[in-house]
């Protein structure tokens, strides 16, 4: 599911950032100015960019208060937790950071002990809030689910990555 949700993001990220150059170019074209229309491409992009992230926060945050409002908070336990570095992932000669962690619950409805596992994913220059939060989620620790049919996420106050949804 990972795959489907990174391809989809990167897909309506280029739909996205294209609508929005598109609209630039249209509203440099409207004004006629020559300077609307040497800035219309670093200022539509910068603009495209920015509201994407922001549209996938929103789509973080409603996807987060659904889980809350309809689903059951559940107490889970950290059977595994695990923090590395990526050292062959560099972006932009960044190291990345990945945090995977397992928790087991007994699921609401059926009353079946149920896994959960989740990755978050850090860049270099946020490797300490990588760090504390793999400190917060050390084997043992009890963390809140919010558990809605098959659905479950694990209730985290900030994403760690702009791509971290489901």
């Amino acid at each position: 599911m990972t795959l489907v949700w990174i391809s989809g993001v990167v897909v309506g990220s280029v739909a996205f950032v294209g609508g929005v150059l598109n609209l630039g170019i249209k509203l440099a074209r409207w004004t006629g100015s020559g300077l609307a229309m040497a800035l219309f491409f670093p200022a539509s992009l910068l603009l495209g960019v920015c509201g994407w992230m922001a549209v996938l926060a929103g789509a973080w945050r409603m996807r987060r208060a659904y889980l809350r409002r309809f689903g059951s908070e559940v107490s889970a336990v950290v059977i595994e937790s695990e923090l590395e570095c990526k050292r062959g992932r560099r972006v932009f000669g960044f190291d990345s950071w990945r945090l995977q962690i397992e928790v087991q619950f007994r699921h609401p409805d059926s009353g079946v002990e149920v896994q959960v596992q989740k990755q978050f994913l850090y860049h270099e220059f946020r490797v300490a809030s990588a760090r504390e939060m793999s400190e917060q989620l050390h084997i043992g620790a009890a963390v809140p689910l919010f558990v809605h049919k098959k659905s479950a996420v694990i209730e985290i106050p900030k994403r760690p990555l702009w791509i971290d949804i489901w």
